[in-house]
């Protein structure tokens, strides 16, 4: 049977997962909390870095030797497999842990049955299937079964659903704290793309700035007809780039990495770009920053998965090509956290889904 208290500590253990997001993936972002046989929290820990220390045994570490008879709260399945590192179920009931508390299942055919195996060394399980949980490995989960990385399109706007600056001069709409948070975000995902609109009006570096970074994002360009200058910020050395533009068109003009798309419905068909960003580069998530356009060919093709929207307390001057909140309009979405950033509300939703 699940407590208040369980879920109240599986959830704390969600808490210390997300500290692992940029240096945990590809593998999954993993919390684990012990209590001893009073109840009392002893240890915790999180994945930190793909290839090292799992959550379990971090959290068994800081124990030390006040894990006998006490529980774990996990918020994935421990592996029970040899890969970069050992069994985290073998730690576990050498621990002397009895009881285990698990959020979710681990889908992974190598990785899975930890929980049969806990339980035929004697050790009392029980999975929540929780959603918060749910919500921590869905990017791991999406590439898994898809071959494609996880996809945040992440855009500032004006209350009126404005993303273009205003006439006025000024470059930015959203405030310098939600830049900071954005280059954070930046530093912490497999890839930055934008449509070759915005590097022709912006021309960004899509860099990692002011923060610090745990990946090097590539930077990806979706530009059909090859129109971006080959002295665009996005063409410099600071990071890789990824031109990515439609079949027929002759990219050896470009010194970075390129990839020819099929046509589909007045666009690029993206999924092929998704897939070669997951087996090429690695990439677990990516980030879309732009334009409209390349928003609405997203949307239209359903390869969006979360939306980060940092809107401004003020509306536009000027009236947009195409407006946010009307193209957001045939998403279901589901808000998932909403917060204040200086004058900024910066919320964060969850695609259930797109028409």
């Amino acid at each position: 049977m699940t407590t208040q208290r369980d879920l109240e500590l599986l959830h704390k253990a969600a808490r210390l997962a997300i500290r692992g997001h940029g240096g945990a993936e590809p593998n999954p972002m993993v919390g684990c909390v012990i209590t001893n046989r009073n109840g009392t929290i002893v240890g915790s820990g999180y994945h930190r870095t793909c290839g090292e220390a799992h959550a379990e045994i971090n959290a068994i570490q800081s124990a030390g030797d006040e894990t006998l008879g006490g529980t774990a709260y996990i918020t994935l399945e421990p592996c029970n497999h040899h890969g970069k590192t050992s069994p985290c179920t073998h730690a576990l009931v050498e621990s002397g842990i009895k009881r285990i508390v698990i959020g979710v299942e681990d889908p992974h055919p190598e990785a899975g049955g930890g929980a049969e195996f806990l339980e035929r060394s004697g050790l009392d399980v029980t999975i929540v299937n929780d959603a918060l949980c749910h919500d921590l490995v869905a990017p791991f989960v999406h590439r898994l079964q898809t071959g494609m990385p996880w996809v945040i399109c992440k855009w500032a706007q004006t209350i009126d659903g404005c993303i273009e600056p205003s006439n006025d001069g000024s470059q930015w709409i959203s405030s310098q704290t939600s830049l900071r948070m954005v280059h954070r975000e930046r530093g912490r995902v497999d890839a930055i793309i934008v449509g070759a609109g915005t590097v022709a009006s912006d021309n960004p570096s899509l860099t990692v700035r002011d923060a610090t970074k745990r990946r090097t994002p590539v930077r990806v360009v979706i530009d059909p007809s090859l129109r971006t200058s080959l002295d665009s910020n996005i063409c410099n050395d600071e990071a890789p780039t990824l031109i990515a533009h439609a079949e027929g068109e002759d990219a050896s003009r470009f010194a970075s990495d390129s990839i020819a798309l099929p046509a589909t419905n007045h666009s690029l068909d993206l999924a092929p770009l998704l897939r070669h960003l997951s087996t090429e580069y690695d990439a677990t998530n990516v980030i879309i920053e732009g334009g409209a356009t390349t928003f609405a060919h997203v949307f239209d093709q359903c390869l969006v998965h979360e939306l980060w929207v940092f809107t401004a307390p003020h509306t536009a001057n000027h009236t947009p090509k195409i407006n946010m909140n009307d193209l957001v309009a045939n998403l279901s979405l589901r808000l998932m956290d909403e917060r204040m950033r200086e004058n900024d509300t910066v919320s964060r939703y969850r695609v259930t889904h797109c028409q």
